[in-house]
């Protein structure tokens, strides 16, 4: 097993810079997350560290084995693609098997490993078919369990969950976070879907533009995004984030919006961020509040009910009880405690601590 690491690590694609300065170690062991949208860099990194493409600039290291001039065979990882990438002419057993055969491991050792690693993905009852007669899941299963097989020194996934239905995502969720607790092999997880790097992770990197905007545990980046950007992007429903004005410790906004309490005196244009499990809708006239409007929709979701009102031009979404009965138009309350508040200077985009 080994550790990765980028020492000022520069990707440019003629005069684009794909990532720029990365400085980040996977230690060993570790199930890193790359976690931003389309176009951040994260899959270009990922594949510099599988040597599909080469560093610009900067130092790429396994362990203490610096890496950049090391062809991918050489490499010892095990890389599975958004693309399923599988050999049509083969068999799923010999998909699966195949890192196994070309290593001249016997028949029936290799049939054993086969048929565990089918199991662990719920493959084995399509060991003898090929890849045209599969679905598009469970031909991403077959990728996955090819490179599951084998003890690679690093796991690179890349989005390995984008084609299974809903129900089998989160039970390969669970799945690949067991196997890579019981292998203890370093893995670099990409995708866009915070859902999955909330779950799976030891620590997140959120990417936007080439580098990295924040990495911490799952747990330090939903309580304390440190950008606009990153408190936008964590969570499901996403923060609410309202543009205003914070004068003698209030924020107030277009819409009506006021919040006070801010113990800060004048912060200036700032945005206001808080999640919508923190804002309590009222249906009375009773108790203090923060904004009175009409509801905009009111979604419910099974456990809860997602309730949305106008605040000028934005939507402020209340994460509420699962019986609401609330209807379009219909006038409500709104309470949002000043110590849930986040507060981003609209210039820098950083938070601001008050």
């Amino acid at each position: 097993m080994a550790s990765v690491r980028f020492n000022d690590v520069t990707k440019n694609f003629g005069n684009f810079v794909a990532v720029a300065n990365l400085n980040l170690e996977v230690v060993d062991k570790e199930f890193l997350v790359l976690l931003g949208p389309s176009g951040c860099g994260k899959t270009t990194t990922m594949r510099m560290v599988a040597g599909l493409e080469e560093v610009s600039s900067g130092d790429l290291y396994f362990g203490n084995e610096r890496m950049n001039d090391v062809l991918p065979k050489y490499r010892d990882v095990a890389m599975v693609f958004q693309s399923y990438a599988l050999y049509p002419h083969l068999t799923v057993a010999d998909n699966i098997g195949y890192p196994l055969m070309i290593r001249k491991v016997p028949a029936a050792e290799l049939k054993r490993r086969v048929e565990e690693v089918a199991r662990r993905v719920e493959l084995q009852a399509l060991l003898t078919r090929l890849p045209r007669e599969l679905s598009g899941g469970q031909r991403q299963r077959v990728a996955l369990a090819r490179a599951i097989i084998r003890t690679p020194r690093v796991f690179l996934l890349d989005e390995p969950l984008s084609n299974l239905d809903a129900k089998l995502r989160v039970q390969m969720r669970a799945e690949l976070k067991r196997l890579q607790h019981d292998l203890q092999v370093t893995t670099i997880y990409v995708t866009h879907d915070q859902i999955e790097a909330m779950t799976l992770a030891h620590r997140v990197a959120v990417m936007n533009n080439g580098v990295i905007e924040q990495l911490g545990t799952p747990k330090d980046i939903y309580n304390n995004p440190r950008t606009l950007f990153v408190a936008g992007f964590i969570g499901s429903p996403p923060m609410n984030l309202i543009p205003g004005e914070v004068q003698n410790g209030t924020f107030a906004s277009a819409g009506g919006l006021k919040v006070n309490g801010l113990a800060r005196a004048n912060v200036g244009r700032a945005v206001m961020g808080v999640r919508p499990e923190d804002v309590t809708v009222l249906m009375d006239g009773s108790g203090e509040r923060n904004l009175t409007a009409p509801v905009y929709s009111a979604e419910l979701t099974g456990d809860s009910t997602l309730v949305s009102v106008r605040v000028g031009d934005h939507l402020l979404t209340m994460r509420t009880d699962r019986n609401f009965r609330g209807d379009f138009d219909q006038l409500i309350g709104v309470r949002i405690p000043a110590d849930r508040v986040y507060l981003f200077d609209q210039e820098t985009q950083k938070r601001v601590d008050f």
